[in-house]
Formats: structure tokens, C-alpha cells, sequence
């Protein structure tokens, strides 16, 4: 099925997750995405649990590739990757700030020689100012920027069960990427994309700079309940597990108290509007949790769904696995590795009415791709591939 970014082609450099997410989601949208490893494999590879070569950590990064080792710290893995840059659109990388200068494959030195080329590079703090030169992984993005501390129970902040910043920081370059494939179609210049992890997570700190800057109100973690602005929102007991409620109107909240049974909830002086509510919360959330805790999940969330509440059960992975929003969307879908190893990878998750894209093939196997691309597309013979091969380069 044919994508947007169909005959784009990208080279991904990155390791780890920001950077090979990126061309993931290029990937997704039809981009030709070779990825680029030492001859070791990316470090991701080797975490457990894996299936073969793959880690669970880099099956979820690096679907729609195809795959080379080349060693880029030796003279002739630096003559091979000019070669492949001559018929590269996008240059994805993310390595700390200098690194690809010191490699010899900068920007301005790229720009100048391939004034097409568009680059990506994905850092903690972006390719200049005073932290550049700090080491960086997405815990200390959160930390740093703001999202670690409302996170959690007021009396302790906690990491996002995911990384945030790492995939944002993906997103982010992606979409950076095709505002510059954009600008390139208009002006035929590629341009740098610059992508600090810092940046996005600050990019995610809702109201916080306004509230503290307008009104000196900094964030205070609520943990499982989040009424800092409305209540009830929160998690809430039941049964079998946990729902979550986002009562946001007046409208929505005179719906719970309908769910609930108790439409008297709706007149009380105590919650007729939200700073009473607020005032209130405790008393409100307990006579909530009453309510809920004499219910399933599925229960409480017919009665809810039933008055128009936004709400949903708190689901465990496999209960995120079946449910039926998500099959429908196909966001979930198996692919075969070159081994014949089936294995399950996210779907599209834009979706596109012409051209939707789609998830061609399962990640790579290390170097799986070597011989099609040393020999078929650059030319070389088996003597030279072999020579290549004793001698570490690829």
C-alpha cells in the first residue's frame, strides 16, 4: 500500500528509541528507511527479552527498515557512507552534539555538499547552549523539564510509565522533518532539524509556565486523583480494578451524579459549582468511590458511558490487547521477520484517506541487508565485499 513519502529515502543513524522512531514513522508514511549499525548492532539489540537478534526494546523502534553494519570510526565505512548520502533525502541521527562533526559529517559540511539533504538530529538539550555537552537519556528530560514533578502522589515524584520524552522527541523530528521535505519541494534546499528532548517535554507542561508566570501557582501532584483544575477527575476503586472519570463541565458532573444514582449530588451546596467542588473534593471523590466500589469496571462505565461521562476501565496491557477500539483501528498488527520468526508490531497510527501507509515489514535483522546494498547498490564485488567484511568495516 503506497504512502505518502513513497521514493523519500532515509538513512537512520539513530540508536536507542528518539532516532529510530523517527524514521519509524517516515517509514509508516512510505519512506525507503535503510538503517545504519556498527557491525555489533545497536546497543538496544542486546536487552532482554528479545526474540533472536531483536529485543523487545528495538522490535518496538525499527519496523519498515532495511539494515547495514558499517563501521563509521574507519576511513573506508566513512568513503561508504558518502556514497549512500548521494541518493539520501533525509539524514536521521542522534548522537551527542560534535559527534558527527568529529566523524566528518556535520551539517555545514553536509549542506555544502549535498545542498538537498535534509538532517535530523535528535539530542538532550539541542545542538547549542549550556547543557549541549550534558549526557541525557528521557528520565532526565522529565526530570529536568517539569513533567517528573506532577507526576505522582504528593509525596513523591515518579517517572511517566513510558518514555515520553524519547518518543515526543521522535514525533517532534518527524514532524520537523516534513515541514523541511515541504520547504525543500518550494525552495529545493534541505535544512537542519534540531530536536532537543528538553524542549519537548517543556512543550508538554500545559498550563504550568502561565499559571506560575500570571499567578505565581505552581503544579501540586494530585497522583491518582487529577482535580488541580476540575473535580471529579481521578481514578476510582471498583470490583475488578480501576476506572478513570474526566468530569470536566458542569454538564458532565450532573451526568455522574445521575450514574450514581444520587441526581440530590447535582443541588448540594457543597459542589454547585467547580471552586466548590474543588473546595470539596475529598468528600466528593469518597462518595464517588462508594458508588464505584460496588461495581465492576464494566458496571461502572455503562452507567457513566449511559449520561454522556467521559471515562474509561484503567487497563493492563493485555486488556489494552483486546479491546475492540483498538482492534478495529488495526494498531496492532503481525509481521514476519526475514528468519520467518511472526512477531507483533503497532500499526499506522496516522490515518490517511489517499494514502494511508502501512507496516510493510517486521524490524531488521543485523546487517540483513548488506549484500543487496554493498553489492547491488554500490557496486561491489564479492572480493570487495569480502575484504570489507575481514577487515571490520561492515
Amino acid at each position: 500500500m503506497k504512502g505518502p513519502l513513497e521514493g523519500i529515502k532515509v538513512l537512520d543513524m539513530g540508536r536507542f528509541i528518539a532516532g529510530p522512531y523517527c524514521a519509524l514513522l517516515l517509514g509508516d508514511m512510505g519512506a525507503e528507511v535503510l538503517k545504519i549499525e556498527t557491525v555489533k548492532g545497536d546497543d538496544g539489540r542486546r536487552m532482554l527479552p528479545a526474540v533472536g537478534d531483536m529485543s523487545t526494546y528495538f522490535i518496538a523502534s525499527n519496523k519498515n527498515k532495511g539494515d547495514i553494519t558499517l563501521n563509521l570510526r574507519s576511513e573506508k565505512g566513512k568513503e561508504i557512507l558518502w556514497k549512500l548520502l548521494k541518493d539520501v533525502d533525509v539524514l536521521v541521527e542522534n548522537f551527542r552534539p560534535g559527534v558527527m562533526d568529529d566523524m566528518g559529517f556535520g551539517w555545514e559540511v553536509l549542506h555544502k555538499k549535498f545542498p538537498r539533504l535534509i538532517m535530523a538530529s535528535i539530542t538532550g538539550f539541542g545542538q547549542d547552549g549550556p547543557y549541549a555537552q550534558r549526557p541525557s537519556y528521557d528520565s532526565v528530560a522529565q526530570a529536568m523539564g517539569g513533567l517528573m514533578n506532577a507526576t505522582g502522589e504528593p509525596e513523591h515524584p515518579v517517572q511517566a510509565g513510558t518514555w515520553v520524552a524519547d518518543y515526543s522527541g521522535g514525533l517532534y523530528a518527524a514532524f520537523g522533518v516534513m515541514n523541511a521535505l515541504y520547504h525543500r519541494e518550494r525552495s529545493g534546499i534541505g535544512q537542519h532539524v534540531d530536536v532537543a528532548l528538553l524542549d519537548c517535554i517543556f512543550s508538554f507542561d500545559r498550563t504550568q509556565p502561565q499559571d506560575f508566570l500570571l499567578f505565581g501557582k505552581k503544579v501540586v501532584r494530585k497522583g491518582h486523583r487529577g482535580d488541580y483544575y476540575r473535580c471529579p477527575v481521578g481514578s476510582y476503586d471498583t470490583k475488578d480494578g480501576f476506572i478513570y472519570i474526566t468530569a470536566t463541565t458542569q454538564k458532565m458532573f450532573l451526568g455522574v451524579c445521575e450514574a450514581c444514582g444520587h441526581p440530590e449530588w447535582g443541588t448540594d451546596p457543597r459542589f454547585l459549582t467547580e471552586p466548590d467542588r474543588l473546595a470539596h473534593a475529598n468528600e466528593l471523590n469518597g462518595m464517588i468511590n462508594e458508588w464505584t466500589k460496588q461495581r465492576t469496571k464494566e458496571e461502572a462505565i455503562d452507567a457513566l458511558v449511559a449520561h454522556h461521562v467521559p471515562c474509561s476501565p484503567i487497563n493492563d496491557i493485555e486488556e489494552v490487547l483486546n479491546n475492540p477500539q483498538i482492534k478495529h483501528r488495526d494498531q496492532l498488527v503481525w509481521r514476519e521477520t526475514v528468519d520467518g520468526v511472526s512477531i507483533p508490531l503497532t500499526g499506522v497510527t496516522v490515518k490517511l484517506s489517499e494514502t494511508p501507509g502501512d507496516v510493510q515489514c517486521a524490524p531488521p535483522r543485523l546487517g540483513q541487508d548488506n549484500e543487496r546494498i554493498y553489492k547491488g547498490v554500490l557496486g561491489f564485488s564479492d572480493e570487495e565485499y569480502d575484504a570489507l567484511k575481514k577487515e571490520g568495516v561492515i
